[in-house]
């Protein structure tokens, strides 16, 4: 990658990352694959045979493009009698003959490496295969940090504390520490609700502050454990905020930010993380004016990481200034123009300014790149009927109403298509639709207010 085209994370190695991709930032990078393929080759179609082989990152990789790129995908689950043998790269094929049982040691560290290339390209799932692999012939910290951190970016996170407890018993106290850390962040953010605990992550956390202090006072000094230091305590502001500790969090980060800036290059750019939180505890405690210039200082940073100007625009919104929130969705699709959640926040900002076509057709854009969203298809009718287009939100609405949905949507959904049908003089359907609404959620007060303004109409 081109240094000054790609964001700070993005363009960080697998041993400077410390926020590997996630499922979606994965899936963004599907569409635009699929895009390209169809924009340079022209209509894609493809036939799987013994689909039940394929893996998850494949299976994503296609619904992307089908869902997004305009791809035909057929699948079979038969393993066909005509298929071609397999063509690996040489990269590929490399790192195959390392994986034979006879190699496997030789090899191992290679292996790691390209187990965390593939981590952080947001493929925990080979991550994970190769992991297992070395398993059977390397017990060592560097293959539990790997299924640790492979099995938390799936959503295994019991596995991946597992993982982290056995990282934890190393006799290098960053492995340790840094395991500890790891392990607390299960608690205070991924494990399911059932399992969280902030007591129990602070708990961690401080276990793994006291191992920093044990060391000496000239290591202490090095930049991997200032590191370390300042995101364990980044972590417990996580805690504090939670609690509604604001202010002290604040001073906390504020801290850590001064820290990492006297640090070399790889590590100070990390400070993004913290200014990023910082931003995020200002807007908890309403003042704007410092969450907007924390922004600021952010992007002064990192300028080319979309979901940074996407939280700036929440705060310009918030503040009052739509053309400062339009303005920074704006320049995150420029950087990325398949993120729905900006396409999305164009559409609601530019409804709230009354350019409801503007606005239909940024949700229409969100709906196309997230096909898989409830929200997207029903601000767009929204928005179209605002717009007086009528006859093209009638073409959205046929079957949209489902036992799948939340309330909230069931809700708008029903309300939507009532008001469709009351503007084609259909008062009688517009009440069958709020009846729809009603089986699905019998306590929703809304639909019950539209049932009754209908009733009153003398439907």
């Amino acid at each position: 990658m081109q240094i000054g085209t790609t964001s700070l994370t993005d363009a960080a190695t697998s041993n400077e990352q410390i926020r590997f991709f996630q499922h979606q930032r994965a899936r963004r990078s599907y569409i635009k694959i699929a895009r390209y393929v169809r924009e340079t080759f022209g209509p894609i179609e493809i036939d799987v045979t013994d689909a039940e082989a394929l893996d998850r990152p494949s299976r994503d990789f296609l619904d992307a493009a089908v869902r997004v790129g305009g791809w035909s995908v057929q699948l079979r689950f038969d393993s066909g009698g005509n298929e071609s043998v397999p063509h690996f790269s040489a990269e590929e094929q490399s790192l195959l003959n390392m994986l034979s049982p006879s190699a496997r040691t030789d090899h191992a560290g290679q292996i790691v490496t390209m187990a965390f290339d593939y981590v952080n390209s947001g493929d925990a799932w080979t991550a994970l295969n190769l992991g297992h692999l070395l398993q059977e012939v390397e017990q060592s910290p560097r293959v539990w940090n790997l299924l640790a951190l492979a099995h938390a970016m799936v959503n295994e996170t019991v596995q991946a504390e597992f993982y982290y407890d056995r990282w934890s018993t190393s006799k290098e106290p960053l492995d340790a520490i840094r395991a500890l850390y790891g392990k607390a962040m299960l608690y205070a953010r991924h494990h399911p609700d059932g399992l969280r605990s902030l007591t129990r992550s602070e708990e961690l956390l401080n276990e793994a502050y006291a191992l920093i202090q044990q060391l000496g006072s000239q290591e202490r000094t090095e930049d991997r454990v200032v590191f370390d230091e300042v995101f364990n305590r980044n972590g417990y502001a996580l805690i504090l905020f939670r609690r509604g500790h604001v202010d002290e969090a604040i001073t906390l980060l504020r801290e850590g930010i001064k820290r990492l800036t006297q640090t070399g290059e790889k590590v100070a750019i990390h400070r993004s993380v913290l200014i990023y939180n910082l931003a995020q505890c200002y807007k908890q405690t309403g003042n704007l004016t410092a969450a907007i210039a924390t922004y600021a200082e952010l992007l002064d940073v990192d300028p080319r990481m979309p979901e940074y100007h996407l939280e700036a625009a929440k705060c310009h919104a918030s503040a009052g200034d739509l053309d400062a929130a339009l303005a920074a969705c704006r320049q995150a699709v420029e950087l990325d123009d398949s993120l729905a959640s900006a396409w999305g926040l164009i559409g609601v900002y530019e409804g709230e300014i009354g350019s409801h076509g503007v606005a239909a057709d940024a949700h229409a854009r969100a709906a196309s790149l997230d096909p898989a969203s409830y929200v997207h298809p029903t601000n767009l009718v929204y928005s179209l009927i605002l717009a007086d287009r009528v006859d093209e939100a009638t073409q959205h609405v046929d079957g949209w109403i489902h036992s799948t949905l939340p309330k909230e949507e069931a809700e708008r959904r029903a309300s939507l298509s009532a008001e469709i049908a009351i503007r084609h003089d259909r008062c009688a359907e517009a009440l069958e639709l709020i009846e729809a609404g009603l089986a699905l959620f019998p306590d929703s007060d809304v639909l019950a207010a539209n049932r009754e303004a209908l009733l009153g109409m003398h439907v």
